[in-house]
C-alpha cells in the first residue's frame, strides 16, 4: 500500500543554495521562489510528474523525488512531450489555435 503522506520531491532547505536551476529544470513548475524570503522552495509538489529532471541539475544535491508516492495522473510530462516529439505539425496548429 503507497503512503499517501510521502511527497514526490522534496527540497532539502538547509542544503540548498537557493542557484535556482531547479526552476529552469522542472517542466511543470514545482519550484517556485517564496514571496517573503526570496529562497526556491517546492510549492507545488503535487504537480510533480517524477521525471527526475531536476535532481541532476542540483549541484548542492537538495533535492529528492520519490517514486513511493501517489501519482494520481492518467498522462506523464513524457507521453505529453512523446506526442509533441512525434506529431509536431498537430502540437504546432494547436497552439497557434490557442493564441487566437
Amino acid at each position: 500500500m503507497t503512503d499517501t503522506n510521502v511527497r514526490p520531491v522534496t527540497l532539502d532547505a538547509s542544503v540548498c543554495t537557493d542557484c535556482r536551476r531547479c526552476l529552469d529544470a522542472c517542466p511543470t513548475g514545482v519550484f517556485q521562489p517564496d514571496p517573503e524570503s526570496g529562497r526556491v522552495r517546492v510549492v507545488y509538489p503535487d504537480d510533480c510528474h517524477v521525471c527526475f529532471l531536476c535532481v541532476p541539475d542540483c549541484p548542492a544535491g537538495a533535492i529528492a523525488v520519490s517514486w513511493d508516492a501517489p501519482n494520481p495522473r492518467l498522462r506523464s510530462i513524457y507521453d505529453t512531450l512523446d506526442i509533441v516529439l512525434a506529431e509536431p505539425a498537430r502540437h504546432e496548429r494547436r497552439l497557434a489555435d490557442d493564441e487566437n
